[in-house]
């Protein structure tokens, strides 16, 4: 040990080894400079010679400690001379000589034993040098422990992992890699490596090379061994209680030399927010047919495409929105492009703005193949409502334009307008028909948004009724059922007292809060409140409370309509209004004349409550809300229309539904009335709208989602 010399500066611990100095002497025997460059450039050794440096000064550390223990009792240096005889009989077949040959891995227990010989300058292996400590931890051991300390019991010999026997200068060392936690007994340790093939192209060939990451030190390069695992399929790792089981992974192609996957080309794709689905026939399903008939499939779709001139009134509503969707042009061509995409065969509108409908919206569906109804709001607001439908599919009937403006009732002093139109479906083939079926009514409206006057939308949603029924009760009379496909913007929320009226067909409305009737808010919390009575609206209307209208009211509407001019009432009307609340008030400026305008009203005949209008309102149309207002799977609500005041449903396509066949004697046939409900598009809940941004976006151009429903009827009914 007198040519190995060690300095300790700080901590730094400088080796120069028998190889180093025998190169020294080497290097300047051949005039490779002087001796103080070269001892320089030994004093900066490479992170390979770090490494050999440090297992080196294991080796000295070892002799050290063999030449101290030497000098221990007799009694004691045969029991430890008896222990070391047995620990090397029991790792005899872990230790390597170096003519196993370089580059070889085992997988035993590695144990290493230095002797020094004289004769050659080597180091051969003969004592166990792995104490149960990893490098670093050795090297403090130079520094710290006591020659004289015990050594540590045959349980903390640490396992190492692959090792590569290298010889550097004249010693021959055995470098350690991963070293493995300890286990009780070496057949209990389970090798688990996190592996990795890589191909290498060497000589046109393609060869598999299995990579280790060092742990012993960050500077220390991969090892690469090759010839090991050709047939590699993935990643093991231990599971299961006490790491009994093995578990594998699926093999993944990495690039060469490269811990990451490669990057593939990403693919366009579009996000499907809106899907059709299927409606369950064994839910909806009435009793089996006893034969089959011909049918046609056709699609309806409803949809509040939001006027721009009710957006520039209300763009406190819209704050959330980027400029850009907010703007007209771009909102009617996402509105085309998703009409287009649907291709509904009938196709009902609101809040469509008459500039725009005559400019861009008729044009554009013209050419899609649509004809089209378009009604105006009265007043100022300059929207309306637009039915359209495919004259390849239907044909037109008749058409029924409704206002909802009454100047002679108070309680009808809104602006709101609704169309019914009367198709009959047909098939074509090329120009001529051939087959028809039963008459369809659509209809379409949009009532009243106020939430605080329900009373004024159920008056306006009688009308509505009532001409609905006129039309089914004309198709009647001649012989056919009508079907009915009722939709638009109903401004009230599901379950409340209008929708009810709609879908059961009755309200008991005698009481209900005026705000209660849509639902749209909350004002229970107000002390004082409209409430509903009787009558609902008054008999001047025409209207009865089964939503019917009165046979005076009929014959008096006729009779409007054949005249023009100014005087279109007749006497008997405006008898009917002289004691309306309006004719009560008298005139500031009305002169005084005697018989004629002081003339007071009879009490007796002045508020008088019709007795012909009861505290329920009704209607026979058997009408079915093609949504269920509920998402399937989350069970989060339906939303219909969005905006920065919250989501709600309040856009709807009612329909009446299909019923058992039963037997026409009339026509000695089989009589299917009703439609069946195939299918649906989806909507959305708030929370996914929100998460798109809100309504309008790139995607919806209005704040209002459309209802699409396909629908089937038959082509013989009667």
């Amino acid at each position: 040990m007198d040519n190995d010399k060690a300095l300790c500066d700080g901590g730094a611990v400088t080796t120069r080894t028998l190889s180093q100095i025998n190169k020294l002497d080497q290097w300047l025997s051949q005039g490779s400079g002087t001796k103080g460059e070269m001892e320089e450039r030994m004093k900066e050794p490479s992170p390979e010679q770090e490494y050999d440096t440090l297992q080196l000064m294991v080796v000295l550390h070892e002799t050290t400690k063999k030449e101290a223990d030497s000098k221990m009792s007799e009694g004691e240096s045969a029991v430890k001379a008896e222990e070391a005889e047995t620990r090397n009989g029991q790792l005899q077949d872990t230790v390597e000589t170096p003519e196993q040959g370089d580059g070889e891995i085992t997988d035993h227990h590695e144990v290493f034993n230095t002797k020094q010989n004289t004769e050659d300058g080597s180091i051969s292996p003969t004592e166990d040098l792995n104490q149960g400590l990893a490098p670093g931890s050795q090297l403090a051991c130079l520094l710290t422990e006591d020659s004289t300390q015990e050594s540590p019991s045959p349980e903390s010999v640490t396992r190492a992992e692959p090792r590569v026997q290298e010889t550097t200068g004249s010693v021959q060392v055995q470098r350690l890699e991963k070293p493995m936690p300890p286990a009780e007994t070496p057949a209990e340790v389970t090798e688990c490596w996190d592996e990795y093939l890589a191909s290498v192209a060497e000589g046109g060939e393609s060869s598999s090379e299995l990579i280790f990451s060092s742990l012993l030190s960050n500077t220390q390069p991969q090892l690469k061994v090759s010839g090991q695992h050709e047939t590699q399929a993935g990643w093991h790792f231990p599971a299961g209680r006490g790491l009994a089981e093995e578990l594998q992974c699926p093999l993944w192609q990495f690039p060469a030399a490269s811990y990451y996957p490669p990057i593939d080309s990403t693919v366009g794709f579009e996000v499907t927010w809106r899907v059709w689905e299927k409606v369950d026939e064994s839910a909806t399903a009435a009793e089996p047919l006893p034969f089959t008939n011909a049918s046609m499939d056709f699609t309806v779709m409803s949809y509040n495409i939001l006027a721009d001139d009710l957006l520039q009134a209300n763009q406190e509503l819209y704050t959330h929105c980027p400029l850009e969707v907010l703007d007209w042009s771009y909102r009617c061509s996402l509105l085309l492009e998703e009409i287009q995409k649907w291709e509904p065969d009938i196709l009902c509108l609101q809040e469509v703005q008459e500039n725009h409908y005559h400019q861009q919206l008729y044009p554009a569906l013209s050419q899609m193949g649509y004809t089209c109804v378009y009604k105006r709001r009265t007043g100022t607001k300059r929207d309306g409502c637009a039915t359209c439908y495919r004259s390849s599919c239907f044909s037109e009937v008749s058409v029924a334009t409704l206002e909802f403006f009454r100047p002679e009732t108070e309680l009808l002093d809104r602006h709101n307008v609704g169309i019914i139109v009367l198709l009959r479906p047909v098939v074509m083939n090329g120009s001529v028909v051939k087959a028809k079926g039963p008459p369809l009514c659509v209809a379409n409206t949009h009532l009243l948004f106020n939430p605080r006057r329900g009373d004024v939308k159920l008056a306006q949603l009688a009308i509505m009724l009532a001409e609905i029924g006129s039309v089914i009760k004309s198709c009647n009379a001649k012989g056919e059922h009508c079907n009915l496909i009722l939709c638009g913007d109903f401004n009230s929320i599901p379950s409340m007292p209008l929708y009810q009226l709609i879908t059961t067909g009755e309200l008991y409305f005698q009481g209900l809060p005026a705000w209660m009737i849509s639902g749209q808010e909350d004002l229970s919390h107000r002390a004082y409140g409209h409430r509903l009575c009787v009558p609902l609206w008054p008999s001047s209307l025409g209207i009865t409370d089964r939503c019917q209208h009165t046979t005076a009211y009929k014959e008096e509407s006729k009779s409007r309509s054949q005249k023009s001019g100014k005087g279109q009432y007749s006497h008997d009307f405006m008898r009917q209004l002289r004691f309306c609340p309006t004719a009560c008030i008298r005139p500031l400026d009305l002169q005084l004349i005697p018989g004629v305008t002081d003339i007071t009203p009879d009490a007796s005949s002045v508020n008088q409550p019709d007795k012909s209008f009861s505290h329920t309102i009704s209607h026979r149309l058997d009408l079915e809300s093609v949504y269920q207002h509920v998402l399937p799977g989350s069970g989060n609500p339906e939303v219909t229309t969005l905006h920065s005041e919250g989501g709600s449903t309040v856009d709807y396509i009612f329909y009446s539904r299909r019923r058992s066949a039963t037997w026409d004697p009339s026509a000695g046939a089989f009589a299917i009335r009703g439609l069946k409900l195939i299918g649906s598009l989806s909507l959305l809940s708030e929370d996914v709208l929100w998460s798109m941004k809100g309504l309008p976006n790139d995607i919806f151009p209005s704040d209002h989602l459309s209802l699409l429903a396909r629908f089937q009827l038959d082509l013989n009914a009667v």
